[in-house]
């Protein structure tokens, strides 16, 4: 008889190590949305009420984050590889690496839309050459292609929400201040989509961290700390390089910052920059409300009790 030297077997929904992995994925599916739903089109009329320098601004961002989600869908399924700790978390990081990829073809429809179809090859050239692209990625990669299981999901962490929002704020807020509600639908979707990302990314680190020693948390947490100074270093050296308006480039910043302070807190860590909350207080207003998970944890394992049913009205976008 030949021997079967494969290595996979069947999953088990029905046997699950944690339950937020079954509300997570629940929870994803019901987020399932594609860039042609929305007509993006519709935003033409805003796109040409900018300025020369805002649709450069915008162009250049939107670049950025096609670069940076690419990476992601490409790479991520590093962060668990040989530390994965059921088929469900490999499920659920396949999810995060195929929404990254939609985010690209999302982005790649707005670029082609607002620029009448033009032929954008040279800025996709810029920036898979562009040398601070290409350093922070990896940096991000190194983590990535080691055998650090939680040091591996806090970089992806980081990735999701820090290094996300540099480049999304701009956009959000073109979407509140010009009318750019096409735009905005596609944004709400990768956010929603992001935030379940990064509450799910930080419950699996926090469960690693509990099976980790005392001396081995504190090395993690001092290691933890560094990381988020340096994204955010680079973060903030990014939007002042790129970010040509001066109000935005303010908004950009303490963004990013909160977002800092946001994942050291997540891992038990004081804040330690200083946010100027009046200049994000519209923006946060529709983070906050796009943010809120409302996960079923049926094993009453971590708060957050209620999924939502799905019905016909989770593929309306």
């Amino acid at each position: 008889m030949r021997q079967n030297y494969l290595y996979y077997k069947a999953i088990n929904w029905n046997d699950i190590e944690d339950e937020l992995d079954n509300a997570v994925w629940e929870k994803l599916t019901s987020l399932f949305w594609l860039d042609t739903r929305i007509h993006i089109e519709e935003d033409k009329e805003q796109w040409e009420s900018l300025s020369n320098v805002e649709q450069e601004q915008l162009n250049r961002l939107l670049v950025l984050l096609t670069n940076l989600a690419t990476y992601q869908s490409m790479e991520a399924g590093e962060i668990i590889r040989q530390s994965e700790r059921s088929q469900q978390e490999i499920a659920i990081i396949n999810n995060l690496q195929f929404t990254e990829m939609v985010n690209t073809k999302a982005y790649n429809r707005i670029l082609q839309v607002f620029n009448d179809n033009k032929n954008l090859q040279e800025w996709f050239d810029w920036v898979d050459n562009d040398e601070q692209v290409l350093n922070y990625l990896q940096e991000i990669d190194t983590i990535y292609q080691s055998t650090a299981a939680t040091r591996k999901r806090f970089m992806s962490l980081c990735v999701e929400g820090l290094m996300n929002i540099a480049f999304l704020s701009y956009p959000i807020q073109l979407s509140i201040e010009k009318s750019f509600i096409n735009m905005g639908q596609m944004l709400d979707m990768v956010i929603q989509n992001e935030a379940v990302h990064c509450y799910y990314l930080n419950h699996k680190v926090k469960l690693l961290l509990r099976e980790m020693s005392q001396k081995e948390v504190s090395v993690f947490r001092e290691w933890a700390v560094q990381t988020v100074d340096k994204l955010t270093r680079i973060a903030i050296q990014m939007i002042i390089k790129y970010y040509q308006d001066e109000r935005s480039q303010e908004i950009a910043i303490n963004l990013v910052k909160q977002e800092a302070n946001h994942i050291l807190a997540s891992v038990e860590l004081e804040d330690i920059y200083q946010v100027d909350s009046e200049k994000i207080a519209i923006i946060n207003a529709k983070l906050n409300r796009l943010r809120q998970l409302n996960l079923q944890n049926s094993g009453a394992k971590v708060s957050n009790v209620m999924i939502d049913s799905m019905t016909e009205e989770d593929y309306d976008f």
